[in-house]
């Protein structure tokens, strides 16, 4: 994987398998696409019918993220990446950089539109998440959801 910068990497790796950048690229490489947002947005907006019947077949059939105060549970649940398309809250958080006037801080294309990167989400949740980054009990609560064991 051709992070832009390390500590990215390390970022990721810290996030989803305790720090170790091996597992990372063997467990999660597919999670990861670098092309730019436009031309992963452009190939998910062609695929977004197909991927959400393919999600909606899956046992438990119901938002992943289940944000409180927000979630609407199986009401309108639409496709959501876990890692986001692209965001600037690395640029900002690791980097410390700051936006131009008028401006907002440069984003990073990370998320895929691979199966693994995708969950079900109701329309609250979705739109409450926009493109953060997931943190340990989001992903505690997806791992739950996709595997159908209460958490």
């Amino acid at each position: 994987m051709n992070f832009e910068y390390d500590e990215d990497r390390a970022y990721f790796a810290a996030l989803l398998c305790g720090g170790d950048a091996t597992v990372l690229e063997a467990r999660y490489g597919h999670c990861f696409d670098f092309r730019s947002p436009e031309t992963k947005r452009a190939e998910f907006n062609r695929l977004r019918s197909r991927l959400l019947s393919q999600l909606l077949k899956q046992p438990g059939r119901k938002c992943m993220l289940q944000f409180p105060d927000f979630c609407e549970g199986n009401e309108t649940l639409e496709v959501d990446h876990l890692i986001p398309l692209s965001s600037n809250v690395l640029n900002k958080t690791l980097r410390h950089l700051k936006a131009a006037k008028g401006k907002k801080v440069q984003t990073q294309s990370f998320g895929s539109n691979h199966p693994d990167n995708l969950i079900l989400a109701c329309t609250r949740c979705n739109a409450f998440k926009k493109n953060r980054m997931p943190d340990a009990g989001l992903l505690v609560r997806v791992h739950a959801a996709k595997s159908q064991k209460p958490i």
